[in-house]
C-alpha cells in the first residue's frame, strides 16, 4: 500500500480555451474536465493504474469537499479524509495551444490541528508519501512533529515543507532542479550529492523534459525520450507514483527509474494524470537511456 498524505486536497479544473491566452481579453471554454486534485491524487492514480494499492489521505471541507469525496469515489480511488471547517480549494489550468498550461491556484483552508490529529490515527499501514503544498498557517513544529511520527516517509514538497522533510530525516524526497535551488541554493546534480552526503537522504530529482536522477549509494541517470507534450500538469506526481510502485514490486532502482521517466514523459504526452496509462508508459521506457553510476 502507497499512502498519499495530503495536506492541502483540491477541486481541479483543467479548461481548454479557444485561442492562445490573453491578458485581459474574453476566452471561450471548449473544454472542461472537473476532478479530485491535489499531487498526492495523482500519485495515487499512477500507483493504481500499474495495479497496486494506493490511498489518499487528506482534509476536505465544505460543498467542494462534498464534490471531492464523490468524484474521488467515481474514480475508484480509495480515500481517507476528514472534514474540516472551510471550502475546498479550486485550483484551476488553462489550456491554450502552450507547451505548458497557465496555471491558478487557490491557497485552501487554514491549518487545523484537531483535525490533522484525527486524520493521522486512521493513516492506514504502508509507504506513507506526504505530497504537496501546506494547508495555510501550518506551523513548521506541528509539521516536523507529524513527519516524526511517520515511518520515514517520502517527502514532494517544497520551500518550508522540503526542509522540514530533511530535518526530520525522511527516507527520500522529489524536488524539481528549482525546488532544490530553494533548499540548497543550486538545482545541480551536484548538489543533490552533496545533500545526500550531508543528510543522508535520498533524492529523487526531477529534470522536467531532460528525465531524473537517483541520488543515494549510487547516483543513476535516466534521460527522457522525446515526446509531444500536451499538458505536462502532473508528470512528476505520476513519476514519483510509479518509481514507489516499481521498487515495491520488486524492481531495481535503474529499472523502476526507466519506468518512472517513461511514466512521467506518457504523462505529458497523453494529456494529464486522468489520460495517463500504463501500456504507454512500458512502450515509452526503450526510449529512455540509462547513465552509468557517477
Amino acid at each position: 500500500m502507497i499512502v498519499a498524505l495530503t495536506p492541502n486536497l483540491s477541486l481541479d479544473r483543467t479548461m481548454t480555451l479557444d485561442r492562445p491566452l490573453l491578458p485581459g481579453q474574453l476566452h471561450r471554454v471548449t473544454g472542461l474536465t472537473v476532478a479530485a486534485g491535489g499531487k498526492g491524487v495523482n500519485l495515487a492514480r499512477a500507483v493504481r493504474v500499474f495495479g497496486g494499492a494506493s490511498c489518499v489521505a487528506g482534509v476536505v471541507g465544505g460543498f467542494n469537499g462534498q464534490h471531492f469525496r464523490a468524484l474521488l469515489s467515481a474514480e475508484g480511488l480509495m480515500g481517507v479524509l476528514e472534514d474540516g471547517e472551510g471550502e475546498t480549494r479550486e485550483c484551476q489550468a488553462l489550456l491554450s495551444g502552450d507547451s505548458h498550461p497557465t496555471e491558478i491556484n487557490e491557497a485552501g483552508p487554514p491549518y487545523q490541528s484537531e483535525v490533522m490529529a484525527r486524520l493521522l490515527t486512521r493513516v492506514p499501514e504502508g509507504q506513507v508519501v506526504v505530497c504537496g503544498s501546506l494547508a495555510p498557517g501550518t506551523p513548521r513544529a506541528a509539521f516536523l512533529d507529524m513527519l516524526r511520527g511517520l515511518d520515514r516517509p517520502v517527502v514532494d514538497s517544497s520551500g518550508a515543507g522540503l526542509e522540514a522533510a530533511v530535518e526530520a530525516g525522511a527516507s527520500l524526497i522529489k524536488p524539481n532542479e528549482h525546488e532544490l535551488e530553494g533548499l540548497t541554493g543550486s538545482g545541480t546534480l551536484d548538489s543533490a550529492c552533496e545533500l545526500y552526503r550531508r543528510s543522508g537522504i535520498q533524492v529523487l530529482l526531477t529534470r522536467g523534459e531532460r528525465g531524473a536522477a537517483l541520488i543515494g549509494e549510487e547516483v543513476w541517470e535516466v534521460e527522457a525520450p522525446q515526446v509531444e507534450i500536451r499538458n505536462p500538469v502532473g508528470s512528476g506526481d505520476t513519476l514519483l507514483g510509479t518509481f514507489l510502485w516499481a521498487r515495491q514490486d520488486g524492481q531495481s532502482v535503474p529499472d523502476a527509474l526507466r519506468l518512472a521517466v517513461a511514466a512521467g514523459s506518457a504523462n505529458a504526452m497523453l494529456g494529464g494524470p486522468l489520460k495517463f496509462r500504463a501500456e504507454v508508459a512500458r512502450e515509452l521506457v526503450a526510449q529512455t537511456r540509462l547513465l552509468t553510476p557517477v
